[in-house]
């Protein structure tokens, strides 16, 4: 039996999937992709309303449809996640300004977020999975003096979710994974190696280092990480 030899992952369509594409080129990707892909797609021009709005209502009611949308298939499943991450960021901008305040008065951010929870929207009080928001005061590095001057809060799920003005501005390039198509019982499945030695084989819905496989298509597959939707081709 011949082994055919891993390959290194590379980035496919730059163009439409590197954050900075137009909305007529992902339109034009609309109608190239498969169709279960398209809802990515259409994800895709969502985020460049987020990257581009001044405030997060600009963009939050359709993230929320995203977040609502029924469906048990990897793509959807995957961007239902997705879209709950980027809820949590703007509810995590709206506890900000509630902390800010608390700060302005009492110079310090408070044991826990009870005293600024009347000064934040109804909806924040509990991150999008409905579970307690993960929060504590911290000390700048090397100023243990300097109590409670920083702060870090972030979802049960994903208490180092980077906050909404990080994400918007962040470009990573795509992980350079080996891969190998695989199948498992007959269906698509990717074998994955990084580079700091991480294997495993994933088939659509699985997860691989800090990111979720969503979608295999020819010699190409669509992952999500925490901040963007990425391809890489095989």
């Amino acid at each position: 039996m011949i082994l055919a030899a891993f390959v290194q992952a590379r980035a496919v369509a730059p163009n439409a999937w590197n954050g900075r594409a137009t909305a007529e080129a992902l339109d034009k990707l609309w109608h190239e992709v498969p169709s279960p892909v398209r809802s990515a797609v259409d994800f895709e021009k969502l985020l460049l309303k987020v990257r581009s709005a001044d405030h997060a209502s600009g963009w939050r009611s359709e993230m929320e449809r995203f977040a609502k949308a029924s469906g048990d298939d990897p793509v959807t499943a995957g961007l239902r996640e997705f879209a709950k991450l980027w809820i949590a960021r703007a509810m995590m901008e709206e506890i900000d300004g509630a902390l800010r305040k608390f700060y302005r008065h009492e110079v310090r951010f408070p044991d826990s977020l009870e005293p600024v929870l009347p000064d934040s929207p109804a909806d924040a009080k509990r991150d999008p999975w409905g579970e307690a928001w993960v929060y504590k005061t911290t000390s700048p590095t090397g100023f243990t003096k300097l109590a409670k001057q920083r702060y870090q809060l972030g979802p049960a799920k994903y208490p180092q979710l980077s906050p909404l003005n990080e994400a918007m501005k962040s470009k990573p390039a795509p992980p350079a994974w080996q891969i190998m198509p695989r199948e498992v019982s007959g269906a698509k499945a990717l074998e994955l190696r990084s580079a700091k030695g991480q294997s495993a084989i994933v088939q659509p819905g699985g997860h691989f280092a800090d990111a979720t496989l969503l979608y295999i298509g020819e010699g190409w597959a669509l992952f999500a990480n925490t901040e963007r939707l990425f391809t890489l081709s095989f």
